[in-house]
């Protein structure tokens, strides 16, 4: 007797699981998530701080100047 081509291989009366391999357990997933909240945080800190923040030196004199000078930097007195 052939089986089907879409049959499952698991013995019958062996639970099904979801996926490849065990299930995950609940500790693991609460890691993932943190892990991926942790990140998605650090990405939008860094880039509402890299939008915000202007820089301290001077642009380089080689480059044209930008749109906006910060007051903060320290004048070169050669």
């Amino acid at each position: 007797m052939r089986r089907p081509a879409n049959a499952t291989r698991t013995p019958a009366g062996a639970p099904a699981t979801a996926g490849h391999g065990a299930p995950a357990s609940p500790v693991a997933r609460a890691r993932r998530l943190l892990a991926a909240g942790l990140l998605g945080t650090g990405a939008l800190a860094a880039t509402l701080l890299t939008a915000t923040v202007t820089p301290a030196a001077p642009p380089a004199p080689d480059r044209p100047p930008g749109t906006a000078s910060s007051d903060v930097a320290q004048l070169s007195r050669d």
